[in-house]
């Protein structure tokens, strides 16, 4: 069962890159169309004898088709080789990539050590490689995990998390994002990451924020909604199964679902939002970052809630058990 749930995964992770890959090089050749047909046009007086009508049309497609792809996996390879250090570095994470050595004055000595040491039990447990570990100094219980492999993952903490979560629960919430990363979860959601980032972070500037530069993103913005729309499509895949299988894992790492079922309670009745969360990480985190748009079109205040019934289920299947054995 967990090797045909990895060839899935890995399955899915090629799905994922190739209809993002083809959505972002149709809408980079749409942005080109229009200036490959007026060169074209130009032209005619050169003896290109494009003419103005299906001809031109054709020859401007292909040329912005040409330009298009290369420039797409160009842009998602180098968001795909970067997301790691992209990622920590919006979250202001420490330790990170490329980042000062020198601790964060507010971050407490042994947040990321005494993680770190949860994780290592676990993974040993487990068999499997545990992520590299970061804090944040941020009073919402929560967490974000991204890495396009195992070996490259990193387990971003806020000091909210451990500081709030007793440390069976939190051994909990650990074991449930190293079965993220056994199971190849984190690295779908990396690879939606660098497909969707760019695009939510020019829709977020271009309608958000306003300011001077937001009219002349308005006009992109309009042109690559077809890109926004994908966007969204990805993010509702990476979130519509998230979490049915590495709850088990979970379970089975630290053998006791109603501590995950706790922890996950405590952090959805926390009051508290992570300051660094916005749309184009949403999706990293343990509790999603609510905007209204994500409410109505992923539905993801339901997450949380649906997955602590489940493991409540599961507690009281597992409590039933024990207050009455089977009889041989």
């Amino acid at each position: 069962m967990h090797e045909d749930h990895i060839r899935s995964a890995r399955l899915r992770l090629w799905l994922a890159a190739a209809g993002g890959l083809t959505v972002l090089t149709l809408t980079l050749a749409c942005i080109v169309f229009p200036v490959a047909w007026l060169l074209g046009a130009a032209s005619n007086p050169l003896g290109t004898g494009l003419g103005v009508g299906w001809g031109l049309a054709a020859w401007a497609a292909w040329v912005s088709i040409a330009i298009g792809l290369p420039v797409a996996v160009t842009l998602f390879l180098w968001s795909l080789f970067h997301a790691e250090t992209q990622a920590l570095t919006f979250v202001q994470a420490w330790p990170r990539p490329n980042g000062s050595a020198r601790r964060p004055p507010r971050l407490e000595p042994d947040i990321v050590p005494r993680v770190e040491h949860i994780l290592e039990v676990l993974a040993l447990a487990a068999g499997v490689t545990a992520p590299r570990v970061a804090a944040i100094v941020d009073d919402a219980p929560n967490c974000l995990t991204v890495g396009r492999t195992s070996e490259r993952a990193w387990l971003v903490v806020t000091t909210g998390l451990v500081e709030t979560l007793p440390k069976r629960e939190l051994e909990a919430v650990l074991a449930y994002e190293l079965g993220r990363i056994a199971e190849l979860e984190v690295s779908f959601d990396t690879v939606v990451y660098a497909l969707t980032a760019r695009s939510f972070e020019l829709w977020v500037a271009a309608f958000s924020d306003v300011d001077h530069a937001t009219p002349l993103l308005v006009p992109l913005s309009v042109v690559a909604t077809p890109l926004l729309v994908a966007s969204v499509a990805l993010r509702g895949a990476a979130l519509r199964n998230r979490a049915r299988l590495s709850d088990g894992l979970a379970v089975r790492y630290c053998r006791d679902p109603g501590a995950l079922a706790r922890a996950l309670r405590t952090v959805l009745d926390d009051r508290h939002e992570v300051r660094r969360g916005d749309p184009a990480n949403a999706h990293l985190w343990l509790e999603y970052p609510h905007s209204r748009a994500s409410r109505w079109f992923l539905r993801s205040h339901r997450i949380l809630p649906r997955r602590i019934r489940r493991l409540e289920r599961l507690a009281g299947a597992a409590a039933a058990r024990e207050a009455n054995p089977p009889t041989h």
